[in-house]
């Protein structure tokens, strides 16, 4: 039996046990009278002191008929014991949050997205899911699309802002000024195998936690459910908090150096810490979630970089397939700057609390914001370098797509 994970809150329940909730149709079945909205704090009580008193009534909650199926495509859907009319919607049992119609006909893939404020985890995302349905989709023959009308509304305001008006995305409010829904989308990629016809599809879970919220231990502790849930962790680290980093950069060229944020090192130690404390520490004291770090706004590192650096173009794809031997070369060329860096000491860190950790450097933007206009981006679009290799390596490992061995020359494994 299919087991769903609960995108909002990240309660496992049976497919078959979920909720649903009438839409409240202005002609009913029963009578033509359709149901009136009712109370649910549930709801209101997940989603914060700002949920209004009106926004309380929503469409009444009911359990599936004792021994509804209805879980397939095609399959008649329950009908409201109130009204008789029929409904798609299904509730999560714990927070009472809507599922898009579609997100329980798929398996769903979690992605933890941490890092200090102002380590461009708005703008990454705006980027990634951009590369997703071009350059990167192009690649894989894949497809993402937008889930449920939250993230549909959302994906086309990140795509206007930040690629119609050239401004850069908000940064994400902090869990004390509510709940922050997660950007749901469904990843289609052609199915592998004897049996290759046809489409395989994922759904992608993206949970952004303001930086406000990762400066402590205890502060963290908001996301526990989420981190412990998830599939995989892409740690954004930015450079320019780094004093190092920031002591060998030309003075006085690009846009004004950020405000030193909670460290990097801080942030990682408190997320494994909470990690271990729910469970994903048994690998000989290590973490077990695979942890990808990706180190940011590489168009600024490169007066420190050499001049064959696989950090200054992108990955090549090539047939659709990840290049470990690429990936590797990224590794170790990261692993190497963060030795020199800070004398190792957040790389060894990494190290002996994660089983599974890959470095990463990327460029969401490509270049610098305009000195003048920092809340901009550059005046010819976003020209991102290497924004996909985390997530692709996350998606690798768990054989979503194809992955050619490091120095194979063959088929991919």
């Amino acid at each position: 039996m299919t087991t769903v994970i609960c995108p909002y809150c990240f309660h496992r329940a049976k497919a078959a046990q979920l909720p649903y909730r009438c839409l409240m149709k202005a002609t009913g079945i029963r009578g033509g009278k359709p149901c009136d909205a009712a109370r649910d704090d549930v709801w209101a009580e997940f989603m914060g002191p700002s949920v209004p008193p009106a926004k309380r009534m929503r469409g009444p909650v009911f359990a599936p008929p004792r021994g509804f199926g209805g879980l397939r495509r095609g399959e008649p859907r329950p009908a409201c014991p109130g009204c008789g009319a029929t409904t798609p919607v299904r509730v999560c049992r714990s927070c009472h949050s809507d599922f898009p119609s579609d997100y329980c006909d798929q398996d769903s893939r979690i992605i933890a997205l941490v890092g200090a404020k102002a380590s461009g985890k708005s703008t990454y995302v705006s980027v990634l899911v951009n590369e997703l349905r071009n350059r990167v989709g192009g690649s894989y023959n894949a497809s993402l699309a937008a889930m449920g009308d939250d993230t549909q509304r959302r994906d086309r305001e990140m795509a206007e802002d930040l690629y119609d008006r050239l401004r850069l995305p908000e940064a994400t409010r902090p869990a004390a000024m509510g709940f922050n829904d997660p950007l749901l989308y469904r990843l289609s990629l052609p199915r592998r195998g004897a049996f290759g016809d046809g489409s395989r599809h994922t759904a992608l879970v993206f949970f952004d936690a303001a930086g406000e919220d990762l400066k402590s231990a205890e502060a963290m502790d908001r996301y526990t459910h989420y981190l412990a849930a998830a599939d995989g962790i892409i740690m954004l680290v930015d450079p320019l908090q780094l004093g190092s980093v920031r002591d060998q950069l030309p003075a006085g060229e690009g846009p004004p150096l950020p405000t030193v944020e909670t460290p990097p090192q801080q942030i990682a130690a408190d997320l494994a810490s909470q990690l271990r404390t729910h469970g994903r520490g048994r690998q000989r004291g290590r973490v077990t979630t695979p942890m990808a770090v990706a180190v940011t706004k590489t168009d600024m590192l490169r007066p420190l970089l050499g001049p064959h650096s696989p950090l200054l173009h992108n990955a090549p794809h090539s047939g659709g397939v990840l290049d470990e031997g690429d990936r590797l070369m990224v590794h170790e060329e990261m692993r190497s700057l963060l030795e020199g860096w800070d004398s190792g000491a957040m790389r060894r860190q990494l190290e002996r609390d994660f089983a599974e950790l890959s470095f990463f450097g990327l460029s969401a933007l490509g270049a610098p914001p305009p000195a003048q206009a920092p809340a901009d981006a550059p005046a010819s679009g976003p020209q991102p370098l290497r924004v996909e290799d985390p997530l692709l390596w996350l998606l690798g490992r768990r054989g979503l797509i194809p992955v050619r061995k490091a120095g194979a020359k063959g088929a991919p494994a």
